[in-house]
């Protein structure tokens, strides 16, 4: 009687014991796991390269952006020592321009954040337009120096003066008002990751 007493008790506990496992430790793990992994196909360099998914509809022309500045231009004086906010707009707005030259390219990336192709590039602190460019247009109202211009597509290849300024524009710049080809190089980076997360995540 004493022997059946005793192994209804150290069932009774190893019962309870299980069920505090199971309910106390194991089931708010798993669920803390399903939390901090709601998208374990994705690293979080990915994910951020990815950004919002809630992308706004994208006007497709027949046109391609373009920039009124060389890409491969380098003055005589240095770039100023700038390590504000990076931002096109509000650096123009205090100090017009980062060399001699008020006509040309800042390089801090405005068109850049505004592209929804993520077509642009930025070379030699000259925003560089790619074959990603879909013609939108959104990166022409990004620019506070409005040099960036819509062109039709088949006059790549065909040679422009590749600058902004003013024929009597004083700046050491080497490429101020020179001639130059419209070239619009591919830009390859791993947008098929991107499409994939979409199709993924659609519900």
């Amino acid at each position: 009687m004493i022997l059946q007493i005793l192994f209804i008790f150290l069932f009774v506990i190893l019962a309870s014991f299980i069920l505090y496992f199971i309910y106390g430790i194991f089931m708010p793990a798993i669920k803390l796991q399903t939390i901090e992994n709601q998208d374990p196909l994705f690293s979080q360099v990915e994910l951020n390269y990815i950004g919002n998914t809630d992308e706004k509809n994208v006007e497709v022309s027949d046109k391609i952006a373009f920039v009124l500045c060389n890409p491969k231009r380098s003055f005589k004086k240095e770039r100023l020592a700038y390590n504000g906010i990076q931002s096109c707009a509000l650096f123009n707005s205090i100090y017009d321009t980062p060399n001699d030259c008020t006509f040309g390219c800042i390089g801090f990336g405005d068109c850049v954040k505004a592209c929804p192709q993520e077509a642009i590039l930025i070379k030699n602190g000259t925003a560089v337009i790619t074959q990603n460019c879909c013609g939108c247009g959104e990166c022409i109202t990004a620019c506070p120096k409005n040099i960036i211009k819509l062109v039709e597509k088949k006059e790549i290849g065909s040679e422009i003066k590749l600058c902004a300024a003013k024929e009597d524009c004083l700046t050491t710049c080497d490429k101020c008002n020179s001639m130059s080809k419209i070239e619009i190089p591919e830009q390859k980076y791993f947008k098929f990751w991107k499409s994939c997360y979409k199709i993924l995540t659609q519900h």
